[in-house]
């Protein structure tokens, strides 16, 4: 008798999520972001990194722990331009390149950044730091992002 065995991994998705558009570079978001009184922020050694169209695609991550309030933030990026290369036999020109764009949460292509919050958050920090993100000159959208509705919520666990 042949019988199929399913493996399911949950994960506790036990954080909140903000979505942000903004068209300044990670190191300098993350700079400006470290100018409030919120964030710490500093990149890690090793980014996200994921094979997509047998590339390997790498998304920046920045991490801030605050060991006072026993809580750790991370701006990740949404966004990663890699380039790839056409099978150019044949044709006109000897070296095609195209410039691609890959996205860590494929279905909110509008979001540029995010920032994971882990650990206790109160409603009204989190308040303050969404007002406070709206003021920000660089960013153009935050959005709190409803996490039951991401089809790869896999792609933030690490």
């Amino acid at each position: 008798m042949k019988r199929n065995l399913k493996f399911e991994i949950n994960y506790d998705i036990n954080y909140t999520l903000i979505g942000l558009r903004s068209k300044t570079e990670d190191y300098q978001f993350a700079y400006s972001l470290n100018k409030s009184s919120f964030f710490l922020f500093y990149r890690l050694n090793k980014d996200i990194s994921y094979i997509i169209n047998k590339k390997k695609i790498y998304f920046s991550v920045y991490k801030d722990w605050n060991e006072i309030l026993k809580r750790q933030s991370f701006l990740i990026s949404n966004k990663s331009f890699y380039i790839s290369d056409l099978d150019s036999t044949g044709n006109l020109f000897d070296q095609n390149t195209i410039a691609n764009t890959a996205f860590l949460i494929p279905e909110l292509k509008e979001f540029d950044y995010f920032i994971k919050l882990i650990g206790i958050w109160k409603e009204e920090e989190i308040s303050i730091l969404k007002s406070y993100l709206n003021n920000m000159k660089t960013v153009e959208l935050e959005t709190t992002i409803q996490l039951k509705l991401i089809k790869s919520i896999n792609n933030l666990v690490f």
